[in-house]
């Protein structure tokens, strides 16, 4: 229930939710499509889910916040971000837990973001640029601020 009023709270005062869930993906999901309309927004915490659980948090304005464990060899993640618009993550640290490779085992920090960026554009494809400018701008999205700069900038060039 505190969850629900959480989420509620966030919807009301047009804030985003950051959700962290590992094995409760599925029930967390269900939970935010019955009460979800059109003003939650905000990151699926370090998500490591499925296709389709990624698709559903989507579906539900969510962005998914991909960090260290994408560049983890069996992990299984690139191939559920290599099937997803990225226009729905963002990247960022579980800091100080689940350190990119590799520095895996040591504890993680910001500074370590490019390795997963680089991981992210190996994955889809992209140049890492793009890659760093478009989930730079997805963050953005989310928070306010950060985002506007960056499309500032490319108006600019």
């Amino acid at each position: 229930e505190a969850f629900r009023q959480q989420v509620q709270w966030a919807m009301e005062l047009g804030l985003p939710v950051v959700i962290h869930t590992r094995k409760t993906i599925p029930q967390v999901l269900d939970i935010l499509e019955a009460m979800a309309d059109e003003r939650l927004h905000g990151i699926m915490h370090c998500f490591t889910g499925t296709i389709e659980e990624a698709q559903r948090a989507i579906e539900l304005g969510l962005k998914l916040g991909i960090g260290g464990v994408l560049t983890f060899k069996n992990s299984g993640l690139d191939k559920v971000v290599a099937q997803l618009p990225i226009d729905h993550l963002v990247l960022e640290t579980d800091g100080p837990w689940l350190t990119p490779t590799p520095w895996r085992g040591k504890r993680n920090e910001s500074s370590y973001i490019p390795l997963i960026g680089r991981k992210l554009a190996e994955v889809t494809g992209m140049d890492v640029e793009e890659v760093a400018r478009i989930t730079t701008r997805n963050a953005g999205e989310v928070f306010g601020g950060v985002g506007a700069r960056v499309n500032e900038s490319e108006n600019e060039a």
